[in-house]
């Protein structure tokens, strides 16, 4: 039932969550129209802009195709000379006047040959079989300034030469004919003359130009083959025709105005292949390299944002079945949008399109701004007046909130909160009165028992458990004789600053006061929470209370107020910790015989003359962090059984705190454990001023005079505490 009724209340909202939510479902639905206007013109002008650049891919890829086309069609007219006898394969002035007339009759073309040879077979690898007196070549080719050339190359019975003249100049040539390469052997004979490619119209991808293989790499120029090998009238092979198309044709086909004139061109068209390697470059100096079997534009010499769309992954799935991807990327802050399509009939070319997304969005981003502007200054007009109305609440509310939170977490210091609105000032008055309370509780129970009951959600019930505690116990020297002779209220002022200061070390120490028993201060570590290393706290926590204690004597505090001795007692037990007392009225302690051992030793410092005893289980436990000096074997009163104390000096440092006189009654106590009291008398006779070394040499002389019966333990047994 409590539970159901806790749902319920966490789901009935308060005014200021309806108010908050009123406000926010307004503000929403500025937003959401804001969006939905923005998002739909967005939409809207990316899809013209996928229109655009698709239209653009278009353009380009009939361009290219056109331009590629030129070489099929000058293949197909070479052709068609030979089959009406306008031509004759055999003739190699024929040929020249024929490719001449294709060049001249298209621009586009910037080299023609034919390789020509009689073929009497194949060989194994299904290579043709060229009778070498009857191959030659004839070329008829475009220079880079624009001249047209010839370039014949024959057989002249030993070796194949070539010469090099003036297309419309044959009697004058450039240059004396000079060795060269056996035409019949270039892999654009081979292929097309093989066994299994013949008659079959071929097209290579891009590679050097077979007219600049004399030159460096740097000035060669860069085209692509169509390749058919021909046959003459009479049906027999004559030789391969190939026409050369030079790369710088394609790249300035790729070029495409898109833009009105006078207007920046922000688009960046290119060729591509599926594997991200550029074809056409971006402003004719860029540098070709070799990629695999291929020739390519060196990615370096790409902008940056066609690098980036070139790796992109959807490239690679572009096929003749999906000819088409469109996507965006970011490169830096910019958006990019990107288009890529299939070539048709290349060797799986692609055009690429890319171009920033600002290009298209541009003027609707700067509407949006300007409408962002107007609704943020519409959106803070409707914050700032909801913001007025609900501030008093929101600051009664929000003080209430942070009192019952800090209550929650057990802070209960005082808090000067008020409120203009009457109903939340009783709220914080009563708040206020109920930390008194927790205050006040504070100073009786321990509020590390109060927090765990808390948080566990339990009431405390009459038991406890076995823990492993360790136990300190205090008392003042002849505070009896003092409360005797002084009043009651100065007696109590004292008292009080003198355990104040006693209190606050042991609970900074993380040690639980139990109970003060008029000027006696009970403690222990390890409950009700579990602390690490609670043994060396507690022995930190006795010297630091001894320290605190001197300089409260010494301040203007304390002034001509006698100066209190207080004796500690330390014992590591397992002692019995919980709720003891009657059914309604509790008290959280610890008991066992381990408790009155503690409270016997603090007792022993007044007959050894010491200020901080220690049971051996204390000496375990914390000896490799502070100095302690062996004191004597003793039976406490109601005890039988001996244990060692121990003397605590200080916390281990460099410089040692044991004295020569303590090194000394250390070695004097071992002789007196051997029952050798003379030798223990020696060594302990000139020590006058060490109170424990003056006590146990009195020991020694009595045994001395009254040996004790065997077997000697050495141990000392007090009858009174």
């Amino acid at each position: 039932m409590s539970i159901q009724s806790n749902t319920l209340a966490t789901l009935r909202p308060t005014l200021r969550q309806v108010f908050a939510l009123s406000l926010l479902g307004l503000l929403l639905s500025l937003v959401l129209l804001f969006f939905l206007v923005f998002d739909g013109s967005w939409q809207t002008i990316l899809e013209t802009s996928g229109r655009l650049r698709d239209l653009a891919s278009r353009e380009v890829g009939n361009r290219v195709s056109d331009y590629l086309n030129e070489a099929p069609k000058a293949v197909s007219l070479f052709e068609k000379q030979i089959s009406f006898a306008i031509v004759d394969p055999g003739n190699p002035d024929s040929v020249r006047t024929s490719l001449l007339s294709l060049l001249l009759a298209n621009k586009n073309i910037s080299e023609a040959s034919f390789t020509y040879g009689t073929r009497t077979g194949f060989d194994s690898n299904g290579d043709p079989v060229i009778t070498k007196s009857t191959a030659g070549q004839v070329t008829v080719f475009l220079t880079p300034e624009g001249r047209l050339q010839c370039r014949d190359t024959w057989f002249d019975g030993k070796q194949f030469v070539s010469r090099t003249s003036e297309a419309f100049l044959k009697s004058s040539p450039v240059e004396a004919p000079g060795p060269a390469m056996d035409p019949t052997l270039h892999a654009t004979f081979l292929t097309p003359a093989g066994k299994n490619s013949e008659d079959e119209l071929l097209s290579t991808d891009l590679h050097w130009s077979q007219l600049d293989d004399a030159l460096p790499q740097k000035e060669r120029r860069v085209e692509m083959s169509v390749l058919k090998s021909v046959k003459n009238n009479q049906l027999r092979f004559a030789g391969v025709i190939r026409i050369g198309l030079m790369k710088e044709q394609i790249d300035r086909a790729v070029h495409l105005d898109v833009v009105e004139k006078g207007k920046p061109n922000p688009y960046l068209i290119f060729l591509c292949d599926s594997e991200g390697r550029l074809i056409t470059g971006f402003d004719g100096k860029d540098r070709v390299t070799v990629s695999g079997d291929d020739l390519r534009i060196a990615p370096e010499s790409a902008p940056p944002q066609v690098r980036t769309a070139l790796q992109l992954p959807g490239l690679q799935g572009i096929t003749s079945d999906s000819p088409f991807f469109a996507t965006s990327f970011h490169y830096g802050s910019i958006t990019y949008l990107c288009t890529f399509r299939a070539l048709q009939g290349t060797q799986h070319w692609i055009v690429g399109i890319v171009v920033p997304r600002d290009y298209y969005l541009g003027g609707l981003l700067q509407i949006r701004r300007r409408v962002l502007w107007v609704s943020v200054v519409l959106i803070t007009a409707i914050i700032l007046v909801g913001g007025f109305v609900l501030h008093s609440v929101g600051r009664a509310h929000s003080l209430v909130v942070k009192e019952t939170s800090r209550m929650n977490a057990f802070e209960f210091s005082p808090s000067q909160n008020t409120s203009r609105l009457r109903d939340i000032g009783e709220v914080l008055a009563g708040l206020e009165k109920a930390k008194t309370a927790m205050r006040a509780m504070g100073k009786y129970v321990p509020v590390d028992l109060v927090r765990r009951l808390y948080h566990d959600g339990t009431e405390p019930m009459l038991g406890g458990e076995s823990v492993d505690l360790s136990v300190l116990f205090t008392d003042i020297k002849g505070f009896t004789s003092f409360a005797e002779q002084t009043g009651p209220d100065r007696v109590a002022e004292l008292l009080g600053r003198y355990l104040q200061v006693m209190a606050t070390v042991m609970q900074n120490d993380k040690g639980t006061i139990d109970k003060f028993i008029g000027d006696s201060v009970m403690a222990f570590w390890n409950a009700p929470e579990n602390v690490a290393d609670h043994a060396i706290l507690a022995c930190r926590a006795a010297l630091k209370c001894r320290d605190a204690l001197r300089d409260l004597y010494d301040s203007q505090e304390w002034k001509d107020a006698p100066r209190f001795e207080t004796r500690f007692g330390l014992h590591r037990c397992v002692a019995y910790v919980g709720h003891f007392g009657a059914p309604d009225r509790f008290n959280y302690t610890a008991i066992g015989d381990g408790i009155n051992l503690a409270s016997r030793l603090e007792g022993l410092n007044k007959h050894s003359g010491t200020t901080i005893i220690a049971s051996e289980n204390i000496y375990a436990s914390a000896k490799k962090h502070f100095e302690f000096r062996l004191l004597d074997r003793v039976a406490v009163k109601g005890k039988v059984q001996g244990i060692t104390i121990y003397e605590l000096v200080a916390e281990r440092t460099a410089q040692s705190r044991i004295t020569p006189a303590m090194q000394r009654y250390e070695q004097a106590f071992e002789a007196y454990l051997r029952a050798d009291f003379k030798a223990a008398l020696d060594l302990l006779e000139n020590e006058t001023d060490d109170m424990p070394s003056r006590l146990l040499a009195e020991r020694c002389r009595l045994l001395i005079k009254n040996p004790p019966p065997e077997p000697w333990a050495g141990i000392h047994v007090f009858d009174s505490k």
